[in-house]
């Protein structure tokens, strides 16, 4: 590095820096003139562009020519084949003009983010040369070093740049990745268009269009297949295109002394020999001719010859278009490539949307269930309490226990009306579903009118996608939502909010008398009983001995009122305090295992419930909501 530093030359570098940004920003304005401008313009802008690019490629010619002509000892056949350098002179000359003809035209619709990264090439280029050059000369002769600094600096720059390009350059911009490619060489070449009378110019553009929408469309289909092998091919293509740019900002680098040796002899020296004036006019009179009766005759014939050949202009035109013609056939109509996928994400939208408002009908369930297992131990409370008990002896008298004991159990779990909120959540269910069936039809409909295509006469078309009409346009529709109107009619109206909460209990109840808890609890009852009349006798003959003693004060009639109340009192106040001890006892041993059968039965129904929802009706499904689409492509003649 501080070598670098001690050969550094600021005035040479001032120099390679303003000529080169110079030569830029020379394609950078006048590229962008040229679809507007005559054929004149063109050749002129091109033929200046080029001399950087063929005088750094013939300089680095005839240093190589110098290098193994002093490999010969004596001249001969050999000696004369290999140091020849008309055909590599003229193998660049031609390389310089159309490559720069084609440069002028891509760099003057490149974007500004990509010419950011072109004129950054510029200090890179001069940074790597001054890594370079220091190594070189320590090992090289003087201008040996000078060719070989910038012939590896050149490839460094190239390589350096075409990273920076990829990694700087937004490639997955969605405004550059088109569904088709047709799309892809429309809007190419819209960037391309222009105003010239000279038909040479116009098709440049439309073939440059093209091969610009083709080259995008393909990194595009690329990218989605295969991301590494996307990234090396616009590494190799930025390679190329970097290599030419370094080639030509490279010649700002080279002394100018150094450029006399293309016009002299080939002479293995130090110092550069100087330009005898015999050179000098055998190159003037070379450039005169070319110029004159090469360049410029030879582009304006072709500009004339393709003016003179309508056919010729309508058969590229054609060719273009027949390839371009990428479309897709939804029912019997043409549209643009995506369409389908278009309307497959607007059908996705709307069942998640559909999917928001189910979300909360499965919360309020959970929360219903919730709180009808909280109403089970209201339930119990009241079960095991006196009220309770003489409830049920008094359905034990009437016979008709086991129902009556079903419908307190139905009552309590019915209790703050619990179902209600999904009663109210499946009623905005099915109305959002109307709304984004309505919804997704019209939906539907805009994106057809918005991508049908109308082919060209005579053009040939590639159909990457077969799909149904009916298909695409069949409204989404969840099976949940399906269920809910064809199994529960719910859209027809169930009248009272609490019907479901009705519903569910009487069910959930019904799967606790079928485990067999309420007969039971009714069987056990009717034993009790008995032993309670045993206990309810003891407690009034205790009570009738107590109020005999209190009465025996009056003689005669007191003692046996005094019986009679005492029987009374002590029947009551023993009799409930034995039914209470003994419903405390049965609550200790039984309570526990009552509550888990009827929670038991509650998660049942409420897994049921679910499934219930879930599981389509066979004999109401509805149509799919889309086919099978084939996909493949085809070229295939339009038939009306």
């Amino acid at each position: 590095m501080f070598s670098a530093l001690k050969n550094f030359n600021f005035v040479r570098i001032l120099c390679y820096l303003a000529f080169s940004a110079s030569w830029l920003a020379f394609a950078y304005f006048l590229g962008r003139l040229i679809p507007n401008e005559q054929l004149w313009f063109a050749l002129l802008v091109t033929f200046l562009f080029g001399l950087p690019i063929y005088f750094a490629a013939i300089y680095a010619v005839t240093i190589q020519r110098i290098h193994l002509a002093s490999q010969f000892k004596k001249l001969g056949i050999l000696h004369w084949l290999f140091t020849r350098r008309i055909l590599a002179y003229i193998w660049w000359l031609l390389w310089s003009v159309a490559f720069s003809f084609l440069l002028l035209f891509y760099l003057g619709s490149a974007e500004k983010q990509e010419w950011t990264i072109f004129f950054t090439a510029i200090p890179v280029f001069a940074i790597i040369y001054a890594i370079f050059f220091p190594i070189a000369a320590r090992e090289y002769k003087p201008y040996i070093a000078v060719h070989k600094s910038l012939a590896w600096s050149r490839w460094v720059t190239a390589l350096v740049m075409a990273v920076l390009f990829i990694v700087f350059v937004n490639h997955a911009d969605a405004s550059r990745q088109y569904a088709s490619l047709a799309e892809a060489v429309a809007m190419e070449s819209q960037k391309l268009d222009g105003t010239t009378n000279s038909i040479l110019i116009l098709e440049t553009n439309r073939l440059l269009g093209f091969i610009e929408g083709l080259k995008r469309y393909a990194l595009g289909s690329l990218h989605s297949f295969n991301t590494m092998f996307y990234l090396g091919v616009i590494l190799l293509g930025s390679l190329l295109f970097f290599y030419n740019v370094a080639l030509g900002i490279s010649s700002f680098m080279v002394p100018l002394s150094e450029y006399r040796r293309v016009f002299s002899p080939i002479q293995d020296s130090d110092h550069p020999p100087a330009v005898s004036p015999w050179a000098w006019a055998i190159t003037t009179a070379f450039t005169t001719f070319f110029v004159l009766f090469i360049y410029v005759p030879s582009t304006v014939y072709v500009d004339a010859w393709l003016r003179s050949n309508p056919k010729t202009v309508k058969e590229i035109r054609t060719s273009q278009q027949t390839v371009i013609e990428t479309v897709e056939m939804i029912g019997d109509e043409y549209y643009k490539p995506g369409t389908a996928e278009h309307i497959e994400r607007a059908y996705l939208d709307s069942l998640s949307k559909l999917e928001t408002s189910l979300e909360k009908l499965r919360e309020t369930t959970d929360t219903g269930f919730k709180q009808m297992a909280e109403n089970v131990d209201d339930y119990l409370d009241w079960y095991y309490s006196l009220p309770g008990e003489y409830e049920r002896i008094v359905a034990l008298a009437t016979g008709v226990l086991e129902n009556w004991m079903a419908e307190k159990l139905q009552n309590y779990l019915m209790k703050g009306n619990v179902f209600g909120p999904v009663q109210q959540s499946i009623e905005n269910v099915l109305q959002n579903n109307q709304q984004l069936r309505a919804e997704h039809l019209q939906k539907v409909e805009q994106i057809l009118a918005e991508n049908r295509v109308e082919p060209a006469d005579n053009s040939q078309l590639e159909i990457v996608r077969h799909a149904s009409l009916s298909a695409l346009k069949e409204p989404p529709a969840h099976s949940m939502i399906v269920n809910l109107e064809n199994r529960m009619l719910i859209s027809g109206g169930i009248g009272t909010a609490g019907a479901i909460t009705g519903a569910i209990a009487g069910k959930i109840t019904a799967k606790v008398a079928g485990k067999g808890v309420i007969k039971l609890g009714a069987q056990a009852l009717i034993k009790v009983t008995a032993g309670k009349a045993v206990s309810a006798l003891g407690g009034a003959a205790a009570g009738a001995a107590t109020g005999m003693a209190l009465g025996s004060v009056i003689p005669g009639i007191g003692t046996a009122i005094g019986a009679a109340i005492g029987g009374i009192i002590g029947g009551i106040t023993i009799g409930l305090t034995v039914e209470k001890l003994l419903l405390m006892l049965e609550e200790a041993f039984s309570r526990d295992d009552f509550k888990r059968q009827i929670l038991e039965a509650i998660e049942e129904e409420r897994v049921e419930f679910e499934k219930f929802l879930n599981t389509p009706v066979v004999s109401d499904m509805i149509p799919a909501s889309d086919s099978e689409v084939e996909t493949f492509s085809e070229n295939s003649e339009q038939t009306n």
